[in-house]
């Protein structure tokens, strides 16, 4: 398969002829695969257009966590088409909709969305019509939304601000040590998604001595396009949770490296940088090592994630605005955003304190 966002049109099968009507149109897509288009060769020509506009954003318009997502997705989509005989390019909505019953034995709602955008794209670069607001579709995912709103949805653990240290202080004194301490603070810091962070490279951060980090975000979830963002990290009066010191140590490690090389990479463990990229689970499996290593109780409730949400929720501790929050994490949604403040929230100016803990005082 060829990495380029590219859009192939061959026949299905060997030589160079067509196949029959009930046989299909080969399209070999950059993110799915082959895919076979139940349609006749008289469409071939018009297909062949159709994949010479698909090939400029095919794979450029999603980002590479998203592209795994979508293939995996799509996998599951068509393995189970395959158990049950259907084609899986009909755009049928309702076939699709069985799917969504099917899949919601295991999945959540938003998992759900994330399939019905695999299959939706993979119908597009196909030239296949597909309605997603088919009531075959739309109400059964509704029907789903509201069954599935008792679950008990699992988030990430945050990272409390005053534990932070103990996952830094069980890092090694080495250059994982000082890899690991400088991911960890600068994850924490910039709040950035497990992607984000293994994508910083070299010339993305900025030191300044006399205030900190300034840490450049190319592309996100939330920007996709990649206009990019900046944010930045202070300095702490406190060694062991400085950024900036933190990142010194790791770049004198890294080495004088070009500004496009990746700022996190591999290390062995006799300590050579390997200079290779990082994948954003080794961010989960370092966050994961740290805290059970710290002590800290049941470290499966901790992810990748729990750095920006430590940096979140511990920014609403200390009663920061929401906008001011948002600057950091770069949240879209106020919505999104305002889920870290709610805990802080329940218990600022509550009826109830005045009516139980101030009752004996004098109050």
């Amino acid at each position: 398969m060829p990495d380029d966002p590219i859009l192939q049109i061959l026949p299905d099968g060997e030589g160079t002829a067509w196949p029959e009507p009930d046989a299909g149109i080969a399209v070999e897509t950059g993110i799915f695969g082959r895919l076979v288009v139940p349609a006749d060769p008289a469409r071939a020509t018009e297909i062949r257009e159709l994949a010479g506009q698909a090939a400029a954003w095919a794979t450029r318009a999603r980002g590479a966590g998203t592209l795994r997502a979508y293939r995996s997705a799509w996998t599951h989509y068509t393995a189970w088409c395959a158990r049950l005989g259907f084609a899986p390019l009909t755009g049928d909505a309702e076939i699709i909709g069985l799917y969504l019953v099917k899949a919601a034995e295991r999945l959540t709602v938003p998992t759900l969305r994330v399939h019905l955008a695999a299959i939706a794209t993979a119908h597009r670069l196909a030239g296949v019509p597909v309605d997603l607001k088919h009531p075959r579709i739309a109400l059964v995912l509704d029907g789903l939304a509201r069954g599935q709103a008792d679950r008990t949805v699992r988030q990430a653990t945050p990272i409390p601000l005053d534990t932070l240290p103990r996952l830094l202080a069980v890092q090694p004194n080495r250059p994982l040590g000082l890899r690991n301490r400088a991911m960890l603070l600068i994850g924490y810091g910039a709040a950035l998604r497990r992607s984000e962070l293994v994508a910083l490279r070299i010339g993305d951060v900025t030191r300044y001595p006399d205030r900190g980090v300034e840490v450049a975000v190319r592309r996100s979830k939330t920007d996709p396009h990649g206009r990019g963002d900046a944010v930045a990290i202070w300095a702490s009066t406190d060694p062991a949770i400085c950024t900036l010191r933190a990142l010194e140590a790791w770049l004198a490690v890294r080495g004088v490296l070009r500004p496009e090389e990746p700022l996190f990479c591999g290390v062995l463990k006799n300590g050579r940088v390997t200079g290779k990229p990082l994948s954003d689970k080794a961010v989960a499996r370092l966050v994961k090592d740290s805290v059970a290593k710290a002590g800290l109780p049941e470290p499966a409730r901790f992810s990748g994630h729990s750095l920006r949400a430590g940096l979140a929720t511990a920014a609403a501790e200390e009663e920061a605005q929401l906008h001011d929050i948002m600057r950091q994490t770069r949240h879209k949604s106020t919505e999104v955003a305002r889920r870290y403040l709610r805990s802080r929230d329940r218990w600022r100016n509550n009826v109830t304190e005045k009516l139980f803990r101030r009752r004996n005082d004098g109050s």
